[in-house]
């Protein structure tokens, strides 16, 4: 298992693997909206093939998630799924 936390830039392929391990280490890629005007966050999620077929959707992943690669168990799932690549 890698330990070292590495920091990535955040080029398309990089932003396809946070969103991969995302998925392995939670299953899903989901994030309550609290834009609207609901008295309840509208839930949302994406798949990986969303992310890739849609600018506008791997823009709003990337701006909801970059901050998500700093988390230590999914900066080692990155690594190891980086190293498999």
């Amino acid at each position: 298992m890698v330990s070292k936390f590495k920091r990535y830039r955040m080029t398309r392929k990089n932003v396809l693997l946070l969103a991969q391990a995302i998925i392995n280490v939670h299953g899903k890629i989901t994030w309550q909206d609290y834009d609207s005007d609901s008295p309840y966050p509208d839930q949302h999620s994406f798949t990986l093939n969303e992310i890739k077929g849609n600018s506008r959707k791997f823009e709003r992943f990337r701006n909801e998630f970059t901050h998500q690669m700093y988390d230590n168990v999914i900066n080692a799932e990155m690594q190891r799924l980086d190293t498999n690549v």
